[in-house]
């Protein structure tokens, strides 16, 4: 594949434009900023250029051009990258050698999208069109879906009859690319669910039975080349404009909820996929906002689930709150009353802590007046774990503060408390972002670049030799080529064909930051270029010093007086 196949990707989508369909971002100056989705802050540090086209966050030092963000956003490969963008932009790409372990592993996951594809196709079809579909088609229109909604979701059935296979083979598709896909042939009488990727690719697929007494009531696609439950969400592949607009995620437990919630409005919701809540899910959903709301299951089961879940989120950093299902079991029996009141359910979530304190002063008695001894201790062992998994300090105090009133001890009582909380159950820190120091020399070239005006004074004051940084002394050395040459042509056309591709990437994320930085661009290069002189002659100070003694050491008159005026001509230059 030729470089300007990625060039001309480039060119056609606009970083801004895309990367404000992840993120919500500002107008800052000539460039834009945003949270940075890659660490937890709450100041923006992310700017974005449009004239660069290039992002470059200040806090945690990601940054690059529109396929590094969406390789880092969406966790893909380059080439899974460079090809949605290339879907994107419209632009073709043509085959181009990779290794054999890519190439093997590329086609490998390309039959599996083709055997779950065509089983999707197929499932649908026998749901809408065929007899044997009649029964789930009833089911699922008694639960309110629509004709649109089953085909937005390709929404399927498998029937009793297994012959998935037959269809498979006629498709070209082997047992061994079926069995590698998970074996979807192994759903039968029950309605099926795709679950695709960011990309819309088919990973895998949910089962879910109609039948009273058949087991399990789900049934999941198994762990393949392409499917990894842990990771995949149910409709986020939908939902994530929708979540930006939202600025939250809401995560219900199974795919009709989804689905329901969709219908009633609510579309900035996602569901795991036969599996807990991990961290993983976790992290993908804070790329797009650190505001969650849950609204899982009212039983038992489900309540435990929950505190799981919350307390994970909570550890992860998040903003978490809870949609209050009332007497309903699930969110797509509160949406089958009225879909108003799950609408109301998601606008009103409160934060998950308050419905901690409520959970246990329920327990333990309402009335603080009343509360025994006993109780305040049983309320302080429920709570005290939960707030010691709060990561900002100011939110960990804030619920200490309010604790020790309603059990009315002095706030010092709890935070010993907290200390005493077993370190397994303590957030995990925060990975410490190092700001980038640049180094003089990177400052001075950077800034050359941004005002190549200040190249006159550049060239009369230091060398080449000057420098001691590899990058920076093979930019300078462009530098002095372009200026000494007279040429008309703009200077970064001209670097863009001397340096490489990674030295230009790099120089146009420093001059971002150091344009930030050092708005005196002029004053900020003659400072520099003055040390760096200064720099100069101390160590020819320091190599005539030593070579001079030398010198009267062995008495040798003629190398002494050589040496001196060296030395002087050298000092005056």
């Amino acid at each position: 594949m030729a470089l300007d196949e990625i060039e001309e990707i480039k060119h056609r989508i606009d970083i801004v434009e895309f990367i404000s369909s992840y993120l919500t971002v500002k107008k800052a100056g000539a460039n834009y900023r945003s949270l940075c989705p890659f660490h937890h802050e709450k100041s923006p540090s992310m700017m974005i250029s449009p004239e660069k086209q290039i992002f470059k966050c200040f806090g945690c030092n990601e940054g690059g051009d529109v396929l590094t963000f969406v390789m880092k956003m969406e966790n893909l490969e380059f080439r899974e990258a460079l090809e949605m963008l290339a879907a994107r932009a419209g632009v073709k790409l043509e085959k181009y050698r990779q290794s054999p372990e890519y190439q093997k592993e590329k086609d490998q996951k390309t039959n599996l999208y083709q055997v779950n594809n065509w089983t999707a196709r197929f499932f649908n079809k026998i749901l809408t069109e065929h007899p044997a579909g009649k029964v789930a088609l009833d089911y699922l229109k008694n639960r309110g879906l629509t004709d649109e909604t089953i085909q937005a979701f390709m929404i399927g059935y498998a029937p009793a009859q297994q012959v998935l296979k037959q269809f498979l083979h006629q498709k070209n598709l082997t047992d061994n690319d079926i069995q590698a896909a998970g074996g979807p042939d192994r759903f039968y009488k029950r309605i099926v669910f795709p679950i695709r990727d960011v990309m819309g690719n088919i990973l895998g697929f949910t089962g879910r039975v109609l039948e009273k007494g058949q087991e399990p009531k789900y049934l999941n696609t198994p762990e393949t080349l392409i499917f990894h439950k842990g990771r995949v969400l149910f409709n986020l592949d939908r939902a994530r404009g929708d979540i930006k607009l939202a600025k939250a995620t809401v995560v219900v437990e199974g795919q009709m909820d989804v689905i329901a919630s969709v219908q009633a409005g609510v579309k900035n919701v996602v569901a795991t996929s036969g599996t807990a809540l991990t961290e993983d899910h976790l992290r993908t959903l804070y790329r797009y906002t650190p505001n969650i709301i849950f609204s899982f299951d009212s039983d038992t089961a489900g309540l435990t689930t929950s505190k799981k879940a919350y307390e994970m989120a909570i550890a992860e950093g998040m903003n978490v709150k809870m949609a209050n299902l009332g007497d309903f079991k699930d969110p797509g029996e509160m949406v089958a009353a009225d879909p108003k009141l799950w609408q109301e359910a998601v606008e009103q979530a409160q934060p998950v802590i308050d419905w901690y304190f409520r959970l246990a002063f329920k327990n333990f008695g309402q009335d603080d007046q009343e509360l025994s001894p006993q109780g305040k201790k049983e309320i302080a062992k429920e709570l005290i774990p939960v707030i010691k998994k709060i990561p900002d300090a100011i939110e960990q105090a804030h619920y200490v503060g309010v604790l020790a009133r309603k059990l009315k001890v002095a706030e010092q009582v709890i935070f010993d408390a907290l200390k005493n909380v077993a370190s397994a159950q303590a957030p995990k820190p925060e990975k410490e972002l190092v700001k980038k120091t640049f180094l003089p020399e990177e400052i001075l070239v950077g800034l050359l670049v941004v005002a190549p005006q200040n190249m006159k004074i550049a060239a009369e004051k230091i060398k080449i030799d000057d420098f001691q940084d590899p990058w920076s002394k093979t930019l300078y050395t462009q530098l002095l080529s372009w200026y000494n040459s007279g040429t008309k042509d703009q200077l970064g056309d001209f670097l863009k064909t001397q340096i490489s591709s990674e030295q230009y990437q790099k120089l146009e994320l420093t001059k971002l930051e150091l344009e930030t930085e050092y708005p005196n661009f002029d004053q900020t290069i003659i400072d520099i270029l003055d040390n760096l002189k200064s720099h100069r002659q101390e160590k020819i100070k320091q190599f005539y010093a030593d070579a001079i003694a030398q010198a009267e050491e062995k008495g040798d008159r003629e190398k002494l007086k050589e040496l001196v005026k060296e030395f002087q001509n050298a000092i005056s230059k």
